[in-house]
C-alpha cells in the first residue's frame, strides 16, 4: 500500500531548523510521502529536502483584496475578545505608542463599535462574509487547483498562523483532509491572529500553551492535544553542536582572555530603543563597572533589519557583531544550516552572561544555565518606551519566565549594570529559577522532543490521534465547495 501523501507548508527559515535540521523530516518520511510546499526558491534547500525523502513544490504567494483584509481585521477583533489575554491589551498599547492622540482615539472607538456589533449578532455575519470573500477576493481558487494536482491525504504544519499558509489550510480543511499542527513557538497562540481551521491534532510546548489554545479555540477541545516540547532546542543537549572555545573565539573574532557577554537583539517593533541599551552596556565596560574587561558579542534577530543598530555599532568600543542572517538571503527565508545552529549553541555555551529584552533567547540561555538579564526600561528623555519595555515581560506567554526567578529583570540602567555584574560574580545565584524556566516552557529537558513529535505524527497518520480520529484516507476529497469545480 502506498504511503499517505503528507502536505507540509514550509514558510520561514525557523521551520527549516525545526523540520530538516532536527531530522524530523526523515523520520516522517518513514511513514508518509512528505509533499513540501516551499515559500521561496532555493536550489540547495530543495535538493536537501528531496534527499530527506520529500517531494518539493512551491507555495503560491497569497493574494487578497483590501475588502477581504478588512473583513479579516474584523474577525481578529472578535478573536481578541475570545482569547481574552493580557497580551492583547499590552500589544494594543504598544501599537498606539507612536500614534497621535486622535489616531489612537479613532482606532479604539472603531474597535468598540465592532465589539458592540458582535454582541448583537454581527459575528455570524462577519464570519459568513469572510467565507464568501475567501473564494472571490483571494487567489484561493488558484491554490485549490494546485492542491487538486497534489492530492494530499493529510497535512502537517508548524506555522498555521502565517498569511502564506492560510489558503492552503482552508482549502484542505474544506476538502476534509485530516490536519495536524505543531505550533512552532510558545508565543504563537496569544500573540497571533485568528487561525481559521480546526486541526485533528495539536502538538504544543507546554501546559500553559494548552490552556491558551483551548481558551482561544473552543473547537480544539474535541481534538487531540499533546505536549511534546520544543524540537528546535534538542540541539542544546547534543555536545557535537558545540565548538571548542578557541575555535568559537577565532571564528567570531573574539579576543582571547576577555569574558563574553552575549547580547541577543530582538525584533524592532518590540523595543525600538534597544540599541541604546547595547550602547549603555558598552559604556559600563568602558567605565570598568563590570569586572574582567568583558567583550559584548552582539547577535541581531535573524529577521530584524540591521540598519537600526548601525549607528551604535559604529560608536561602541567593546562590541563584536555576529550577523545570523546568511548573505544574499531574503529576511526570514533562508536555508538554516547545521553550522548556524552550532554557531548559536556555541555562543550560548561559551558566553558568561546573556542579555535580551523579553526574548525567547532567555529560554535558550536557561537551558545552557547562563545568567539571564532582561532590561525593562527606557531612560531616554521622555522615556517613550519605558512602559512598553516593562510590559513585554507581562505578556501571557512570557509570564512563566518572568515569575520563574531565573531572569534578572532590570527596571533602570543602574539595575541593569548591577545585574550583569552579578552574573559574573555570582553565576549560580538564579540557577534554580533557570531550571524552572526550562521546565515551565520546554516541559522536557532531555533533548528528545523531535522523537516525541515524530511519534505523534506517526500516530496521527495511523488514526491514533483521538477517540474519533480516522486515519488519513488516500485521495480524501470531501466537503468541496462548488467553486472548486469551476
Amino acid at each position: 500500500m502506498p504511503k499517505p501523501r503528507l502536505l507540509i507548508p514550509l514558510s520561514i527559515q525557523f521551520s527549516v531548523r525545526y523540520l530538516l535540521r532536527t531530522d524530523l523530516l526523515s523520520k516522517i518520511a518513514e511513514d508518509a510521502q512528505p509533499v513540501i510546499l516551499l515559500a521561496w526558491h532555493d536550489a540547495g534547500l530543495e535538493a536537501e529536502l528531496e534527499q530527506a525523502g520529500a517531494e518539493v513544490h512551491h507555495l503560491i504567494e497569497p493574494e487578497q483584496t483590501s475588502q477581504y483584509d478588512r473583513i479579516r481585521s474584523y474577525i481578529n477583533v472578535l478573536h481578541v475578545r475570545r482569547v481574552n489575554s493580557p497580551s492583547w491589551e499590552i500589544r494594543e498599547r504598544r501599537a498606539d505608542r507612536d500614534r497621535s492622540f486622535w489616531t489612537r482615539h479613532r482606532r479604539r472607538l472603531r474597535k468598540k463599535v465592532f465589539e458592540s456589533l458582535f454582541a448583537v449578532g454581527g459575528a455570524k455575519w462577519v464570519l459568513k462574509k469572510e467565507a464568501e470573500l475567501f473564494w472571490t477576493n483571494t487567489n484561493a481558487p488558484e491554490v485549490s487547483k494546485q492542491l487538486e494536482q497534489l492530492r494530499p491525504d493529510a497535512v502537517f504544519t508548524l506555522t498555521p498562523f502565517l498569511r502564506e499558509e492560510d489558503a492552503v489550510l482552508r482549502v484542505c480543511a474544506l476538502r476534509g483532509v485530516p490536519m495536524c499542527t505543531a505550533i512552532l513557538s510558545f508565543d504563537n497562540i496569544t500573540t497571533r491572529g485568528w487561525i481559521p481551521v480546526t486541526f485533528q491534532k495539536y502538538l504544543m510546548w507546554n501546559r500553559h500553551n494548552v490552556t491558551e489554545l483551548l481558551r482561544a479555540y473552543p473547537s480544539a477541545q474535541g481534538q487531540s492535544v499533546e505536549i511534546v516540547g520544543a524540537p528546535q532546542f534538542d540541539f542544546y543537549w547534543d555536545p557535537s553542536y558545540l565548538w571548542d572555545e578557541t575555535t568559537w573565539r577565532r571564528r567570531h573574532g573574539l579576543p582571547e582572555g576577555r569574558p563574553v557577554i552575549l547580547f541577543g537583539g530582538g525584533f524592532h517593533s518590540c523595543a525600538p530603543h534597544e540599541p541604546r541599551i547595547l550602547w549603555q552596556l558598552d559604556q559600563a565596560i568602558e567605565a570598568k563597572a563590570i569586572p574582567g574587561d568583558p567583550v559584548i558579542h552582539f547577535r541581531n534577530h535573524p529577521v530584524d533589519p540591521i540598519q537600526r543598530w548601525q549607528r551604535v555599532l559604529s560608536e561602541t568600543k567593546h562590541v563584536v557583531w555576529d550577523d545570523p542572517s546568511p548573505a544574499g538571503q531574503i529576511l526570514g527565508r533562508s536555508n538554516f544550516q547545521r553550522e548556524d545552529i552550532e554557531k548559536l549553541a556555541s555562543c550560548l555555551h561559551h558566553s558568561r552572561v546573556h542579555v535580551n529584552v523579553a526574548s525567547t533567547m532567555a529560554v535558550d540561555g536557561a537551558i545552557m544555565d547562563r545568567p539571564q538579564v532582561g532590561p525593562a526600561y527606557d531612560d531616554a528623555p521622555g522615556g517613550s518606551y519605558d512602559q512598553s519595555s516593562k510590559e513585554l515581560y507581562w505578556q501571557e506567554h512570557y509570564l512563566p519566565i518572568t515569575r520563574s526567578g531565573g531572569l534578572d529583570i532590570a527596571a533602570n540602567r543602574e539595575e541593569f549594570v548591577k545585574a550583569v555584574r552579578s552574573g559574573f560574580e555570582e553565576p549560580h545565584r538564579l540557577a534554580e529559577g533557570r531550571r524552572r524556566i526550562v521546565r515551565e516552557i520546554c516541559t522536557f529537558a532531555d533533548g528528545a522532543s523531535t522523537g516525541r513529535v515524530a511519534r505523534s505524527v506517526r500516530a496521527f497518520l495511523k488514526g491514533e490521534s483521538g477517540d474519533d480520529a480516522q486515519a488519513p484516507q488516500l485521495g480524501a476529497q470531501a466537503n468541496i465547495p462548488a467553486v472548486l469545480t469551476r
